[in-house]
């Protein structure tokens, strides 16, 4: 490894000694746009940036007002399907045998099919 960094040395060194013997050295070329964007001149241009755009009024509160969008809003609650181990569970599947509500551990049956017909999320 070392001979190799040597070598490679001598031959820039060789290469860049011809070419100052004859000819006039050239100017130094524009650094390149990696070394151009530094932090700096990069926050320099967003401050610049900010300070040109318009200052924006800043909204407080719901972008949408109104009755309709509000019962909007109430649909959609009533519409998600519940999980299954909230007590809205069976909002969509109440345990019921005709006019009778039921409740306590005889609501497992219900609970049950309510998972399998997809009524609430397990």
């Amino acid at each position: 490894m070392n001979a190799f960094a040597l070598a490679s040395y001598l031959v820039m060194v060789a290469v860049s000694g011809t070419a100052s013997a004859g000819e006039p050295t050239p100017p130094p070329a524009e650094p390149s746009l990696r070394a151009r964007l530094s932090g700096d001149v990069i926050k320099d241009a967003v401050r610049e940036t900010l300070a040109e755009a318009p200052a924006r009024r800043k909204e407080s509160g719901p972008v949408l007002r109104g009755e309709r969008y509000e019962a909007f809003g109430r649909e959609m609650e009533e519409a998600r399907v519940p999980s299954c181990w909230h007590a809205d569970a069976m909002k969509h599947q109440p345990p019921k045998i005709g006019p009778i509500n039921i409740g306590g551990i005889f609501v497992l049956p219900f609970l049950a099919a309510a998972i399998v017909r997809g009524k609430c999320n397990p």
